[in-house]
Order: C-alpha cells, then structure tokens, then sequence
C-alpha cells in the first residue's frame, strides 16, 4: 500500500474508556511515532495481527514507538468493557487499549476496516496506513523510517521473520466465503421460516444450503445481532469455501459456552480442529469460558466445508462466523 503523501494532522483521540493504560494523547506523544491500531477482540483478521504489535511494541517502545490499540466494537457484546478487557488479557497486549465504544475515533480517522494501522510521525503528521493483515514487513520498514527521521541513529534489527507458516512469501489466500451474521439485522438465513425480529421461531433445517447463508433446527430466538438457542439441542449448519472457521458466541450465564460439531457429517478430524475443539466419546466439543471468537476449524488447506453446530444448552448466543483463506506455502 502506498504511503500517505498529502500532508495530514493525525487526529487527537476522543475520549473513551481506557481498558488498558496509561492514556495516550496524540498532542503529548508528539516527539514519537505512534502506531494507531483499530482492532475488534472477536475479528479473526484483527486477532491474527496481534502477535506483530505485541513484537513491535517490544522492539521499539524503548526507541521512540508508541502503540495504541483502538478498540472499536463491532457487536454491542464487544462494547463492554469486561469483555475487552479480558481480552486484551487473553492476547497479552502490554501496550495501552482504549475502548471507542461510540465509534468517535473510528470518525476521526475515516477509519472503514478491521484491522486498521495508522502510522503517525513525530511532527503528528499521519505517514502510512494498511487495512487488513498481511504487509508486516512492509509496515516495520516504515516504522523504522520513521523513528529514524525522529532521531534515532543506532543501526535498526532485521525485520521480523513470519511468525507463522501462511505468513511467509509463497503462501496463498484464497477467497473465502464472506463474514456470516446470524441475526436478523445482517444474517443470511436460509430457512423456509425466515426471521421474525425478536421472537422464539422453530426451524425445522433444510437439505440443501447454498454456500454463504446458514439453516436452523430447533427452537431459536431472533435478535438483531445473534439467535440465541431456546432448547437443547438446537442447531446451525451451513456450507463455506474455507481453511479455517471461527465462531462468535456467548455461553450466557451461569453456564459456559458448549457446541458440538460436526464436519461434513463426521467428528472433526485431528489435523482440523481448531484449538477450542477436543474429543469425547468419538465426538467432538467446542468450548469457551467467555464471549469470544471460538477456534473450530484450523486446516492447512482450503476447501468447501459443512458444518453442523449443535448446541446442548439453551441460551447460548450465536453471533457470527468467519472465515480465514491463507494457506502455508508448500514444502521445498
């Protein structure tokens, strides 16, 4: 991506809450290069960048960088500030959060992507920008461009090696089935019964489900922004071009989130679980202990998937379900 060649003042940030500190002002920070970086604590593309911040933040803070993550929600889940918190926890993140509950820095920078970095030179002028993931070398390159022209004359390391395998140069992306939502305000359900906003609707599934939307099963109730399991037993199922596939959900209280899954018909292989799937009893379980993005599928290669979802308590929210494409490169 090009850097930004008109001259623009970054903006100052609106207040918010800081889930993580100390506070961060732009016209203080003034004298360093600031990484601005929008994220959301359950989007898979934000989440998988993180590991590069965090290294960034190592290497450099003591050299004149300041990171700042910006935390803009994208469900009204993620705008508690418990929730964000336990994630930024969960990541290890050691460099100041603030939460833009009402998306007034999200305003402020034009900002329209997760995930978002902004890089933001010592005269406060905004120098480059990158939206999604990839391009981390490319993004330290101008981190290190930048703390030079601040001053910084001792020689800078070699940039980060891939982090991980789908990283490296050769690997491949392949376009993957778009973010599905599951309720009604955004959701693409399939199901002869259709949505009917805010009330218990019983689905009785269907056979065929065209890639991209979902079907239901069982007593579920309709909210803007999930459905949520009214029995148990209930169950989600849909078809996607993928290599991994994540889930946002909420367990509610006082029970922790539990689904059961299946994949084109069968317990998840070994070598495609995501980390929040084991097995029990020749089934395979997902589980969490928090609203969060749950690891089903994580496969070294891209194809088209089915997936069953059933989950065993009532209450359990179904938010959203994500897709990642990158595939490691293949072996020499």
């Amino acid at each position: 991506m090009p850097a930004i060649t008109v001259p623009l003042r970054a903006p100052e940030l609106a207040p918010g809450t800081w889930v993580q500190g100390p506070p961060v002002s732009m016209a203080f920070a003034r004298g360093a290069v600031v990484l601005v970086d929008f994220w959301e604590s359950t989007c898979v593309n934000c989440l998988r960048t993180l590991p590069y911040l965090v290294e960034w933040h190592r290497r450099y803070a003591g050299r004149g960088l300041v990171v700042v993550g910006i935390h803009t929600p994208e469900f009204e889940l993620t705008a508690d500030p418990a929730v964000v918190a336990q994630a930024v926890a969960a990541e290890g993140l050691p460099y100041p959060v603030l939460l833009d509950a009402e998306k007034a820095n999200w305003q402020r920078f034009a900002n329209h992507y997760w995930p978002a970095k902004y890089l933001v030179d010592a005269k406060g002028y905004l120098r480059y920008e990158h939206f999604g993931e990839r391009a981390y070398g490319e993004t330290e390159s101008w981190i290190q461009r930048l703390l030079a022209e601040a001053g910084d004359k001792e020689p800078m390391p070699e940039l980060l090696a891939p982090l991980r395998p789908e990283d490296a140069p050769g690997a491949v992306c392949f376009p993957a089935t778009p973010e599905l939502y599951f309720g009604w305000h955004r959701g693409r359900l399939s199901s002869v019964e259709g949505y009917r906003p805010e009330e218990e609707v019983r689905h009785r599934g269907q056979e065929a489900i065209p890639p991209g939307t979902f079907a239901a099963r069982g007593l579920w109730f309709h909210a803007a922004e999930y459905l949520e399991s009214r029995e148990t037993g209930a169950e989600l199922e849909l078809v996607c071009d993928a290599a991994g596939v994540h889930l946002v959900a909420d367990g509610g209280k006082p029970t922790a989130g539990e689904l059961e899954i299946e994949l084109d018909g069968e317990p998840v292989p070994l070598s495609l679980r995501g980390e929040d799937v084991v097995e029990r009893d020749g089934r395979t379980f997902a589980a969490w202990e928090r609203p969060r993005r749950v690891r089903l599928i994580e496969a070294p290669d891209f194809a088209r998937r089915h997936l069953r979802l059933r989950f065993p308590h009532s209450g359990t929210r179904a938010y959203a379900v994500s897709f990642t494409s990158c595939v490691r490169p293949p072996e020499a």
